[in-house]
């Protein structure tokens, strides 16, 4: 039986998340003219456009009662527009830190008991593909003297696990919300659920990274301005 078994009776983290991260961004509005029809709201452009995203992040596995659990992961992500997007290669390595958590001493003194080769169910490797939808986009003030833009996006794709014994089939979901620092460096925070279907039935494992994003051919992504020449331009009076 894998360690995680102990939490699998708690709801889906990740739903819970879902509302956590939904309610941060927050749309820009103007203020009323004093219009009859009432407010007035003013949806802004995204100001970032992405193309080819390669991203490195951080990750840590909570869901083992007997290790702690830490990732490196490498990512590549095809941005199609504003709104869609697919993570083709996720890759995570794993490394279990030899700390005692003391779990396996209680199980002892309480119980006279032992688990039964933990060490067969530490996650090695992580490979997903993932569709990314991008529908929420905000900005928010810093200190009154920064404008920090982010946008939320949600993940949902099929992948393996790699246990030490053998790799088995997952399916798993995430969100994150993604900070612009410039227009082709980003940050990366998210949270994702694998559900792998094992011998033992379904296991359930929890990844919150964080990542540092790269931009790729930002300038090829970013749309024609149009601009007005002086020639075009009329006066009131018809006149150039």
């Amino acid at each position: 039986m894998r360690p995680s078994h102990l939490l699998r009776r708690c709801m889906c983290p990740t739903l819970m998340l879902l509302v956590l991260f939904a309610g941060v961004v927050t749309p820009a509005y103007a203020d009323e003219d004093g219009l009859d029809q009432g407010k007035v709201f003013a949806v802004q452009p995204r100001p970032y456009q992405m193309n080819q995203e390669f991203a490195l992040s951080f990750g840590f596995l909570p869901l083992d009662a007997f290790y702690k659990m830490f990732s490196v992961s490498g990512h590549y992500v095809v941005h199609f527009s504003d709104l869609w997007a697919w993570e083709a290669v996720h890759l995570s390595f794993s490394k279990y830190l030899d700390v005692d958590t003391g779990l396996k001493g209680e199980l002892a003194d309480r119980w006279d008991t032992s688990p039964t080769n933990p060490e067969e169910d530490r996650i090695d490797f992580i490979l997903d593909t993932n569709l990314m939808i991008k529908p929420m986009v905000g900005k928010a003030a810093l200190f009154d003297s920064m404008v920090i833009h982010n946008e939320t996006y949600f993940l949902i794709g099929v992948g393996a696990l790699k246990f030490e014994t053998a790799w088995y089939p997952a399916v798993n979901v995430g969100v994150g919300i993604r900070i612009f620092v410039i227009d082709t460096i980003s940050v990366r925070l998210e949270v994702r659920e694998y559900l792998s279907l094992e011998e033992g039935g379904v296991g359930s494992t929890l990844q919150f990274g964080l990542g540092f994003s790269y931009n790729a051919f930002a300038e090829e992504a970013r749309p024609a301005v149009r601009t007005l020449r002086e020639a075009d331009v009329k006066d009131p009076g018809g006149r150039r």
